[in-house]
């Protein structure tokens, strides 16, 4: 069984307080407080501390066992059930759908932490590093049908060099992509160890590679890309919304985003045709990034970059 003190000591929140400390709790109405990526709960439990007796709040998370253990750790927190707290296992692509069963249509601040927990990278049964063997799944929702091995196995040359390309501009694509191809011809891939093996070069390009394939498996782009755009047509007037990524990518997506949002008109004809309003205003002109502090204590912190904007309208 895992150890919820085994598992704290190890994960390592990333911005704890620059997040928590961007929250300011309205006193005098509900403050419903959604957490799209859960992970392992302390910046929901710090959260919860500071909301009233009568708010609601809100975690997403695709990993049941995330929540589990989550709920365990929460239900210390919330001892006097203080916060109305909803779980929902469920990728947050679903915010809206989710939010909607639940008869919930505004909302007061969400935030989202675009990384993989501490206990994904640490743990084996999870799956998702190269540093160990274990079966080459990465899948963050295991209903889901395509894992790694699917994808290594089953994707052409071609396919497999664009996935390398356009979530990492992976130099060794070509080279990476036709060797994958060569050695299924003699056995598919069924465990990180059978392909880290067969990566060339630096452990980065390792790493690259496995993150590449894990953002295919998860559809994690897309899922980013709607899922902000309908955070910000749920939140309310003046509240605002949070997030922190680690990818370059998920960065642009999230920058790309707020800065459209702050556009009155976001088609290309002489006269407006697209009556698009603005409804954002960004509070970080240049992203909020882990003091030299953090990076020490937390080395995984140093790709951190946040973002946080407000609802104007």
């Amino acid at each position: 069984m895992t150890n919820l003190k085994d598992i704290e000591s190890r994960h390592i929140s990333v911005l704890l307080h620059e997040l928590v400390d961007s929250i300011n709790i309205n006193n005098d109405k509900k403050n419903i407080i959604v957490d799209c990526t859960l992970w392992m709960w302390w910046h929901a439990s710090k959260i919860i501390e500071k909301m009233n007796k009568w708010d609601t709040f809100i975690w997403f998370d695709a990993d049941i066992i995330n929540l589990e253990l989550a709920e365990k750790r929460l239900k210390e927190v919330n001892k006097e059930n203080k916060v109305e707290i909803i779980l929902i296992n469920s990728n947050f692509i679903n915010l809206k759908e989710e939010l909607t069963k639940r008869g919930i249509d505004k909302i007061t601040w969400i935030y989202y932490d675009l990384w993989l927990s501490s206990l994904h990278l640490d743990e084996a049964e999870r799956w998702f590093s190269f540093m160990l063997e274990w079966p080459l799944d990465m899948r963050l929702d295991k209903t889901k049908w395509k894992t790694a091995a699917d994808i290594v196995n089953g994707y052409t040359q071609a396919e497999l060099r664009e996935i390398f390309m356009k979530y990492w501009e992976e130099p060794w694509s070509n080279k990476i992509s036709a060797k994958i191809v060569e050695e299924r011809r003699k056995n598919k891939f069924k465990t990180t160890t059978n392909l880290s093996e067969i990566i060339p070069g630096w452990p980065k390009t390792k790493s690259r590679i496995f993150q590449a394939i894990r953002i295919e498996v998860n559809q994690e782009l897309k899922a980013i890309e709607k899922s902000l755009e309908d955070a910000i047509k749920l939140l309310e007037k003046k509240w605002k919304i949070f997030v922190i990524s680690f990818h370059s990518l998920e960065d642009r997506i999230t920058k790309h985003i707020f800065k459209k949002e702050t556009k009155d008109c976001i088609c290309t004809d002489l006269i407006c045709s697209c009556g698009h309003k603005k409804s954002l205003k960004v509070l970080t002109k240049k992203p909020i990034i882990p003091t030299d502090e953090e990076i020490k204590e937390n080395p995984r912190s140093r790709s951190a970059k946040a973002r946080c904007a407000e609802k104007i309208i």
